[in-house]
């Protein structure tokens, strides 16, 4: 734990090229999008979370580029969590007014233990207004500003998956990002 209070967060600030992040937002939009759920139970709960997604397939070309950074953090952080397993990787669409309010990416309820969150800043941020994403140290009460490093579009950010964290609502245009989740064993 105390490796995550000294670096709670690995921003990789403007690490994919416009080429790159422009392929990967042609090839999210031909995927089926869904309404977003919450909790991993399949429910839509638009008090909780009201945005699109669609699932790049396991093994795809940007489920394989993910990967490099999901352990190359863990392991430049010190955080050493056992690893083994991973999710499809997640395109989401924040249109206006869509938002996802605090939340964790790992529940009890699961029966995967999520231990790494990361989140792909796919669109400049001068394409929309609002849909800042926020987070939360360990304790959940400070906020981690990463409002400049983080935003820069192709910012590739990988957290701890039991840190809180939100996206604001959409105030007007469209915002796009990758999330993928890495777990383990539980920890012990």
């Amino acid at each position: 734990m105390r490796q995550v209070e000294q670096s709670p967060i690995g921003i990789w600030s403007g690490e994919l090229d416009d080429e790159t992040c422009d392929r990967i937002i042609v090839e999210g939009q031909l995927l089926e999008q869904e309404k977003a759920t919450v909790y991993g139970d399949n429910l839509v709960d638009t008090t909780i979370r009201d945005n699109v997604v669609g699932w790049f397939p396991r093994d795809s070309w940007v489920d394989r580029l993910l990967f490099y950074y999901a352990h190359t953090t863990n392991e430049l952080n010190n955080w050493n969590f056992n690893i083994n397993d991973r999710e499809q990787t997640q395109f989401t669409t924040y249109g206006e007014g869509d938002f996802y309010s605090w939340h964790r990416d790992c529940s009890i309820k699961s029966d995967t233990y999520r231990k790494l969150s990361i989140t792909v800043q796919l669109s400049d941020t001068n394409d929309y207004s609002g849909g800042e994403f926020r987070l939360k140290d360990c304790w959940g009460n400070t906020d981690i500003d990463i409002t400049e490093r983080g935003s820069k579009r192709g910012t590739i950010l990988v957290f701890p998956s039991f840190l809180l964290h939100k996206v604001d609502p959409i105030r007007s245009g469209i915002r796009y990002s990758l999330v993928q989740w890495y777990s383990g064993p539980p920890f012990t």
